[in-house]
């Protein structure tokens, strides 16, 4: 009888061994997967830490909350079920309709919540314990306050002018902290115009958002813009003298300045020099000077653009 090679003998040796291991290594697997489960299959008694998170809060009520608030809970559960609190949820809703609220500080009995906190958790898990009984933490109570709606830039072709901006509605109620809404004294309207705007329009815009803890009443409002020609005029004016003493007579020099002006075609024709008032408030001079700044004591809301020239005017006082 011819004996084998020792190469072949060296490779069926191999291969024999080769299938012992794979043998060995699935048994191995199988013995693992089958401690698992009943190793976790059986039920546990853990302490597990979960975060809590809020529900049904009250429309007026913001909390204040730095760190997250936490419960710690003893638990009777398999341990598939602490695998899955461990690592996938570890969230607990409290239900803040039912909280109480004073003096900045809100207070949740979870004993009145024990059923519906034991609802949240897998199968038969059981709550056998927790701490703290009693949540609490501080809250800001939030205030509507009606705030009106500026006009948008508008973007304007050369030579007109937005005569009227009006809006519908002109004013809107905001929601928020008092904090917040006590620094707020109206709200921006948005527009974006592609072209050069020559004539009056009605549409929607959007109202700018004021910030995360602050809610609008509504997100748009309706706008419509009167637009007009607007031409310039000028006038020459007397320097006008505010609050001085009766027994003090004052001369300028130069007397009178010359005032320009754009306004809406339509208004152009109705103001007059009388509608000015620009000169010299007694109040505001230097006794160690005798020059004064001229300032504007009275122009119409339809004016735009208003210049004048001298800017500063010297003067005599006689007693």
């Amino acid at each position: 009888m011819k004996k084998e090679p020792a190469l072949i003998q060296s490779l069926q040796k191999a291969s024999m061994d080769k299938g012992r291991s794979r043998f060995f290594l699935v048994f191995l697997l199988l013995s693992f997967f089958f401690w698992f489960i009943a190793k976790f299959s059986k039920t546990y008694t853990e302490v597990i830490a979960f975060q809590l998170s809020f529900r049904n809060t009250p429309v007026a009520i913001v909390p204040q909350i730095g760190p997250p608030l936490e419960v710690e809970t003893t638990l009777s559960a398999t341990g598939f079920q602490f695998l899955y609190y461990r690592f996938i949820d570890k969230e607990l809703a409290v239900d803040l309709g039912e909280a109480s609220f004073e003096g900045g500080k809100a207070s949740v009995q979870l004993a009145a919540q024990f059923q519906e906190l034991q609802e949240q958790l897998l199968g038969d898990t059981q709550i056998v314990n927790y701490f703290p009984t009693v949540i609490e933490f501080d809250y800001e109570r939030q205030l509507t306050k009606r705030l009106p709606v500026l006009p948008p830039s508008l973007d304007l072709a050369l030579g007109y002018t937005a005569v009227q901006v009006k809006f519908q509605p002109d004013s809107i109620e905001v929601l928020g902290p008092e904090k917040e809404l006590s620094a707020l004294k109206a709200v921006q309207a948005i527009y974006v115009n592609n072209t050069k705007i020559q004539s009056s329009f009605t549409t929607k815009v959007n109202i700018a958002q004021l910030g995360e803890d602050l809610v609008l009443e509504t997100n748009q409002v309706g706008m419509e813009v009167s637009v007009d020609r607007f031409s310039e005029e000028s006038f020459r004016l007397p320097v006008a003298l505010k609050n001085a003493p009766f027994n003090q007579v004052f001369k300028f020099f130069p007397a009178q300045l010359l005032i320009t002006f754009s306004a809406p075609l339509q208004d152009l024709k109705n103001i007059t020099p009388e509608d000015f008032s620009i000169g010299v408030d007694y109040t505001s001079l230097n006794a160690q000077e005798n020059r004064a700044t001229l300032k504007v004591f009275q122009a119409p809301e339809r004016v735009q653009n208003l210049r004048w020239q001298p800017k500063t005017v010297e003067y005599l006082i006689r007693q």
